[in-house]
């Protein structure tokens, strides 16, 4: 069994009073020896953290009391390591940021389609597979016949909608990201521009991997994640360290 679970979340919930979430949940953090970062926002919250079971087990139970997480869910892997430096809670205007003003997934995003039911829709020759993280994440792994839209950084992605998909309002599209919150916002953008069909992995690349048996899976490669593991294989076992070129993250984490 291995030491560390590291858990990753997220919920768009209106959090008028995020700001005074900010100290007690650092001090309960330090307190259980979790290492890793919450990102608060009035439209939510963001996560990803790492302990031994017990005190993660304690985190969870703290965020679960503030109004409206009571039922966050939180996505797990495993590790002899934690990949995580310190305690960090930050806040911001935007839990993941896109840049665009109003858009609510609280009002409107994408149908949420189940890892189970996915294979099925990302087959059909009229679905559009698009992924909604940047290139570099892409080019590590991604799902079968997805379109790359080259991005740097996810606020890049609006001027992507407007240079190559604007015009196919019509068409269904279906989205991804790693744990889900990225696809959330960006089919929440396309349904407010006007799109009809818009479609998004419920949970993520994570639930997927962690729910769709190898033999039926169509991942590709490995997915990125933001902690010194840098990515995970298609079990959600971490690559040897080394296997992955750490430039880009460091580079990006200065931006």
């Amino acid at each position: 069994m291995k030491s560390f679970v590291i858990v990753a979340f997220y919920k768009f919930v209106m959090l008028p009073d995020f700001a005074l979430m900010k100290e007690p949940l650092l001090k309960a953090m330090k307190e259980y020896e979790i290492k890793g970062t919450i990102i608060l926002a009035s439209e939510g919250v963001n996560g990803s953290f790492s302990g031994e079971k017990e005190p993660v087990r304690l985190l969870i139970s703290h965020l679960k009391n503030y109004p409206g997480l009571d039922d966050l869910i939180f996505r797990e892997t495993f590790d002899d390591l934690n990949p995580f430096d310190k305690a960090k809670v930050k806040l911001r205007k935007e839990i993941v940021t896109m840049g665009e003003e109003n858009i609510s997934p609280l009002e409107m995003s994408g149908t949420r389609v189940s890892p189970e039911a996915w294979n099925q829709l990302i087959t059909d020759p009229d679905v559009l597979i698009i992924d909604t993280r940047n290139e570099y994440e892409v080019s590590l792994g991604t799902f079968k016949g997805a379109i790359d839209p080259k991005t740097d950084n996810f606020r890049d992605f609006p001027d992507y909608v407007h240079k190559h998909l604007i015009d196919k309002k019509n068409k269904k599209i279906a989205m991804f990201c790693t744990g889900g919150i990225r696809c959330e916002k960006s089919t929440s953008y396309l349904k407010k521009m006007g799109f009809n069909e818009v479609y998004q992995l419920h949970g993520g690349i994570l639930n997927y991997l962690e729910v769709v048996p190898q033999e039926h899976s169509l991942w590709e490669g490995n997915c990125f994640v933001f902690d010194e593991r840098m990515a995970l294989d298609s079990q959600l076992q971490s690559l040897p360290k080394g296997t992955i070129d750490s430039d880009w993250k460091h580079k990006n984490k200065k931006k």
